[in-house]
C-alpha cells in the first residue's frame, strides 16, 4: 500500500502534467471504445436480420450483379427459376427484379429502386418473408393486384418528395401511375429496401422494360433438409445445364449462413484495421507516459537518494515508479472508457433520428471495458519501465548530491 499511496502523492503534485500525460491514452482508448461499441452494435443488428431471414433460405445471383442490365453475364431468367424449383429439397422459390427506375410524386422526380412482387401466393410469401418486408399501414400486395405499389419506409416518414407518401396516394414509375396500397415497416436497409417501392410482376416488367430476367431469386428449403447441401444441388444443377466447369460459374448460390459469416469476416477486418489505427494513440500515450516518468525521475533524484539511505531497496524504488505510471494509464483509460461510450451513444441517437429507429445499436460489452482498462494499465505499466530501472540504478551517493 505504501507505493501506491507514495504514487498517487507524487500525482496529485503535478496535476496539470499528470492531466496531460492522461491525454494520449485518453484518446487511444476513446477512440478504441467507440469503435468497438458501434462496430459490435451494428454486427448484432445485422445478424438479428439474417436471422429474422431463417437458416431454410437461400440465394442465389449473377456474379456480376447488374440491377440495371438484365443482360449482364450469368444472369438469372425465368429458365433458372424453373430448374431450381425442380431441385430435390426445395419446396418453393421466388424470383424478383430489382432496378432504378425514375419515380415522380409531388411533381417531384427522384430515381428509387423498384422491386416486383411474384405472382404466385408461395412467392409472394417467400419475398416478404426473405426481404423482410411487413406492412405498416394498409395492406400487402397480393397475386391478383395490378397496377398497385408498396411504398418503402423512407418513401413514407423521410419526406423524399417534400411530402410523405401515403396510403391512398398515387405515384407514376417511369410513366406508369400506380396507386399505393401500403406502407412498409423499417426493413433496416435504408440504402435499398427502406427506399424501394414494390409492384407487381407483371407490372415491373412493362415499367422497367424486361421480359424474362431477375435481379436474384429466393429458395427455401423443406424441414428437417441441410440448406448447405441442398445449395450444392441447386449450383450442380444449374452448372450443368450451363455447361460450366466447377470454379468457372457466372452465378452465386449463398445460403443464410454464408451470408452472415461472409458479412462477419469483412466486417471483422475492417473493425481490427480501425481498432488498430485508434491504438496508434495509445502508442503515443505510452510515449507521453514515459516521457513523463524521465521528467519525473530527474526531479525527485534527491528524493530517490533519501528512500535507498533509509534502506529503500532497488525493487521498492521501480514499485513506486511502475505503480505512478500504471495509475496515469488506468485514469486515462477509465475516462477514455466514459467519453468513448458517450461517443457510441451519440453517434446512435444521431443515426437512429435520421435513418429510424434500430438503425443503430452501441453495444456495451462488459468483457470489452475491462480488457481496455487492463489494457491501459498494461501500457503505463510498460511505459514506466525503463524510467523506473534508471532511477532504481541511482547510486544513493550520488543522488544526494543532486541539487
Amino acid at each position: 500500500m505504501e507505493p501506491l499511496r507514495i504514487a498517487l502523492r507524487n500525482i496529485m503534485k503535478r496535476k496539470k502534467r499528470a492531466s496531460l500525460t492522461m491525454l494520449g491514452v485518453f484518446i487511444g482508448i476513446a477512440a478504441v471504445v467507440a469503435l468497438i461499441s458501434l462496430g459490435q452494435g451494428l454486427q448484432q443488428t445485422i445478424n438479428a436480420q439474417f436471422e429474422k431471414v431463417g437458416a431454410d433460405k437461400i440465394m442465389i445471383q449473377a456474379k456480376q450483379i447488374g440491377f440495371d442490365d438484365q443482360n449482364a453475364p450469368g444472369q438469372l431468367g425465368k429458365r433458372e427459376l424453373n430448374i431450381i424449383k425442380d431441385v430435390n429439397g426445395v419446396i418453393r422459390v421466388s424470383g424478383v427484379l430489382f432496378h432504378a427506375g425514375r419515380v415522380n410524386f409531388n411533381r417531384i422526380q427522384r430515381t428509387l429502386y423498384i422491386m416486383s412482387m411474384p405472382e404466385t401466393p408461395e412467392e409472394a410469401a417467400l419475398t416478404y418473408t426473405f426481404h423482410n418486408l411487413e406492412v405498416e399501414n394498409g395492406r400487402p400486395l397480393s397475386h391478383k393486384d395490378t397496377g398497385k405499389a408498396l411504398v418503402g419506409y423512407n418513401l413514407a416518414n423521410k419526406n423524399l418528395f417534400q411530402k410523405n407518401v401515403d396510403t391512398g396516394d398515387k405515384i407514376t414509375i417511369n410513366d406508369i401511375t400506380f396507386d399505393v396500397i401500403g406502407r412498409l415497416k423499417r426493413t433496416g436497409d435504408p440504402a435499398m429496401m427502406d427506399n424501394s417501392i414494390i409492384i407487381p410482376e407483371a407490372n415491373a416488367r412493362e415499367a422497367l422494360n424486361t421480359t424474362d430476367g431477375y435481379a436474384m431469386i429466393a429458395a427455401q428449403t423443406a424441414k428437417g433438409e441441410n440448406p448447405e447441401e441442398i445449395a450444392e444441388r441447386i449450383e450442380k444443377t444449374i452448372r450443368r445445364d450451363r455447361h460450366q466447369k466447377e470454379g468457372k460459374e457466372d452465378f452465386n448460390v449463398q445460403t443464410s449462413t454464408d451470408l452472415i459469416e461472409s458479412f462477419n469476416a469483412v466486417f471483422n477486418i475492417i473493425q481490427v484495421v480501425f481498432v488498430g489505427i485508434a491504438a496508434i494513440s495509445l502508442f503515443v500515450g505510452g510515449i507521453g507516459i514515459m516521457n513523463t516518468m524521465f521528467t519525473a525521475v530527474l526531479e525527485r533524484t534527491r528524493e530517490i537518494g533519501i528512500m535507498k539511505a533509509i534502506g529503500a531497496r532497488n525493487k521498492d524504488i521501480m514499485t513506486i515508479f511502475m505503480t505512478e505510471s500504471s495509475i496515469l494509464g488506468l485514469a486515462g483509460g477509465i475516462l477514455g472508457s466514459i467519453f468513448g461510450l458517450a461517443i457510441s451513444k451519440i453517434a446512435q441517437y444521431a443515426v437512429n433520428n435520421i435513418f429510424g429507429e434500430g438503425t443503430l445499436y452501441a453495444a456495451i460489452p462488459p468483457g470489452i471495458i475491462i480488457g481496455v482498462l487492463l489494457f491501459s494499465i498494461f501500457t503505463g505499466a510498460i511505459s514506466g519501465i525503463l524510467p523506473a530501472r534508471r532511477a532504481a540504478l541511482l547510486k544513493p551517493v550520488e543522488a544526494l548530491r543532486d541539487e
